[in-house]
């Protein structure tokens, strides 16, 4: 009789910290909190590194901003610049308000780069609140 065993990849705790990390883990099966059981390459289709650091630097941004505006955020204004709704400690970002923000690369990279943010942070617990995508 043979016992099949099944290994349960690692769950995925946002702790790969810079873009050397994500980088040298883009092949690394993991279960990401929100998108399942896989790799970063697999999720996004991405596998230039190049284009990992520049997520990881738009990313650094969208998340000071994010931490920023939780100070004046009001839920009813509907005035945000990084298009966020819901409660402050809770909020989705709409993906093309916080690219037009934040985002000085060229048009042609938004979809690699918002999905490689989105798969690596969303819901990612921050300073002021967890942060969803939206689209």
């Amino acid at each position: 009789m043979t016992t099949k065993t099944t290994l349960t990849p690692k769950a995925y705790n946002y702790q790969w910290k810079t873009a050397d990390e994500i980088i040298a883990n883009i092949h690394t099966t993991v279960k990401f909190p929100t998108f399942g059981i896989g790799t970063v390459a697999d999720k996004t289709g991405v596998t230039n590194p190049d284009t990992y650091r520049k997520a990881h630097e738009l990313w650094l941004k969208l998340k000071d901003a994010f931490n920023k505006e939780a100070a004046t955020y009001e839920p009813e204004a509907y005035d945000s610049k990084l298009g966020s709704v819901g409660k402050v400690e809770r909020r989705e970002v709409l993906r093309s308000a916080w690219w037009d923000e934040l985002s000085e690369y060229a048009e042609d990279e938004y979809y690699d780069i918002t999905r490689i943010i989105e798969v690596l942070h969303d819901y990612e617990k921050l300073e002021t609140g967890r942060i969803l995508f939206g689209s």
